[in-house]
């Protein structure tokens, strides 16, 4: 089968979620962001369509959605879109070259699946994953922030809402550093399936539950700590929903938020009570870690557990 791919690479200070909001509306059924090692050229998004869905009417449609950004305060200078093909036999390996062991810290390393990764340290975990099935490999700044951020916090945690799993990283991450009790939750079927097989590949894990669900709707329980690497838009939407599934002293963790709507995320989550303890910025986006401003202050500004 022949796949096309479109990529669009876009200038530094671009927000990539902008292009791919356009490529889910000329009917991309997922995309890829790829750091590129050209200064000029932060990102990279590509999305491929199979040769029985692919038409010229999807990349003029692209085309003209991204000439008509403007019109909503976008500057498009420097964007530019470009069409390559790829046979079944070098697709594994065009998506393959982007990804390698990743070290997200001394104690924590994220390795693919088809790698044979050695330990450099005995106490360091290794998180195994397939890149192919799904977002969060730890290789966005939105990924690789929250697992920094988890492994501030967790400490003695012993329950943990994964909100918006995508790979089901996180949770992998968490059961690692020793939670016990870990519920993760995404609304993409096809992130629930990955998330699932993701967490087979990794002894320890294989009891963490996945559900397809929107947020925490219909969740009743408490956990001492929820994460949720999603959009920023949909946070917001969330926000209100965090308080009554926190325990008393849990941390949040939310990440998926580009720089420009960290100070609108912090505002809200003042609003409900929470302070912002630690702000994360990698590559334009933010991952931030709050707690109760209450309880947070009457552990006289202690923010680990």
């Amino acid at each position: 089968m022949i796949w096309k791919k479109i990529t669009v690479a876009i200038p530094n200070d671009f927000d990539p979620e902008i292009i791919s909001d356009v490529f889910m509306r000329v009917g991309a059924n997922g995309t890829e962001m790829v750091d590129d090692e050209d200064q000029t050229v932060k990102t990279k998004i590509n999305s491929y369509f199979d040769e029985n869905n692919y038409n010229e009417a999807i990349l003029t449609n692209l085309k003209t959605q991204i000439k008509k950004l403007p019109e909503f305060g976008f500057d498009i200078a420097g964007v530019e879109v470009s069409v390559s093909e790829l046979d079944d036999s070098s697709w594994e390996n065009e998506w393959k070259q982007y990804y390698h062991p990743v070290k997200i810290s001394r104690y924590l390393t994220v390795v693919p699946n088809w790698v044979d990764y050695q330990p450099s340290h005995p106490d360091e975990h290794i998180i195994v994953m397939d890149p192919g099935k799904s977002f969060g490999t730890g290789t966005h700044p939105t990924t690789y922030s929250c697992m920094q951020a988890l492994e501030l916090i967790l400490g003695d945690a012993k329950s943990l809402y994964d909100v918006g799993t995508g790979s089901g990283i996180l949770s992998i991450q968490a059961r690692q550093l020793g939670v016990k009790d870990i519920q993760a939750f995404d609304l993409d079927p096809e992130a629930v399936a990955a998330a699932k097989e993701n967490i087979k590949l990794n002894p320890g894990c294989e009891d963490i539950e996945v559900f397809e669900n929107s947020l925490l709707d219909g969740v009743d329980g408490k956990v001492d700590v929820i994460v949720a690497n999603i959009l920023a838009d949909v946070i917001q939407q969330f926000i209100p929903d965090i308080d009554r599934h926190l325990n008393k002293n849990g941390f949040v963790v939310l990440s998926g938020i580009i720089n420009e709507k960290e100070a609108l995320i912090t505002k809200q989550m003042e609003e409900i009570g929470f302070v912002v303890l630690e702000a994360f910025h990698l590559k334009g986006w933010s991952t931030l870690i709050c707690r109760r401003k209450e309880e947070f202050e009457a552990e006289d500004g202690a923010i680990l557990r």
